[in-house]
């Protein structure tokens, strides 16, 4: 008897065929119900052109105008705070798009295009975020479906002016406190107190005071008086020209014996 072994090869492929259909359906059904977002967090559609005071409780706003024709990449700088952000633009089937990255978080970012325009909001505040777009305009109506509309405007809405953090205050405050007290107070009390107490002092005892050496020594010169070692040395050579003198005798008393 002969066994087919093409049977479990083909069960597996058509059970492999079987599993990509039904992902693939899932992800068409996904992709269709789905809301479309940013990275982070899904946009709010307003009709319009509202302001940061209009669309929530926040009291500073940077926006940046771009042409009709849409956004552009780059660095902008607010005029009114340190807050600065680099936006990158891209082309996509469904609109253009925008990336934003800030150097201080952000509690939301709104953009304009067309009829409305998005509101992004961030709890917490964000620095970044992905995939950001106006809405879709369905003759003369924002709307949440693509293709979007060209990015009109970008407004960034915060609750206080970001500030970048401020140096510490210790720095400013300790160098011109401690300098001027310890140079100033320590060199001139130290420098005129101990120089003219030093230099003066000792002049004035060496020259005046008559303390020194020569003053104890000339006057014994002068008066002629030999010293304890000048005496000795007398006695000593005396002791020894006696010496002689008697030994020479006795060397002329033993010649004249023997003759």
């Amino acid at each position: 008897m002969t066994i087919s072994t093409q049977t479990p090869a083909r069960h597996a492929t058509r059970l492999t065929l079987a599993l990509a259909a039904i992902a693939g359906l899932i992800l068409a059904t996904f992709s269709v119900v789905s809301p479309v977002h940013g990275t982070h967090v899904t946009p709010t559609l307003h009709q319009g052109n509202p302001d940061c005071g209009d669309l929530g409780e926040w009291d500073h706003e940077f926006r940046i105008n771009f042409p009709a024709q849409g956004g552009s990449d780059g660095t902008f700088d607010d005029p009114n705070s340190d807050f600065s952000v680099d936006l990158d633009f891209k082309n996509t089937a469904d609109g253009q798009t925008v990336d934003f990255d800030a150097n201080l978080p952000v509690d939301s970012v709104f953009v304009k295009g067309g009829p409305g325009g998005n509101l992004y909001a961030y709890d917490p505040a964000e620095a970044s975020d992905t995939g950001l777009h106006s809405p879709g305009n369905d003759q003369g109506t924002a709307v949440n479906t693509p293709p979007w509309a060209g990015v009109s405007h970008i407004s960034f809405c915060f609750n206080d002016v970001p500030e970048e953090s401020e140096p510490p205050p210790s720095v400013p405050a300790s160098v011109p406190a401690s300098v001027p007290a310890s140079v100033p107070a320590s060199v001139p009390a130290s420098v005129p107190a101990s120089v003219p107490a030093s230099v003066p002092g000792s002049a004035e005892g060496s020259q005046l005071g008559g303390t020194g050496t020569p003053a104890a020594s000339l006057p014994n010169t002068a008066l002629g008086l030999p010293s304890s070692g000048t005496l000795a040395t007398i006695f000593f050579g005396a002791v020894m020209i006696s010496a002689l003198g008697a030994l020479a005798y006795a060397n002329v008393v033993a010649v004249r014996r023997r003759r």
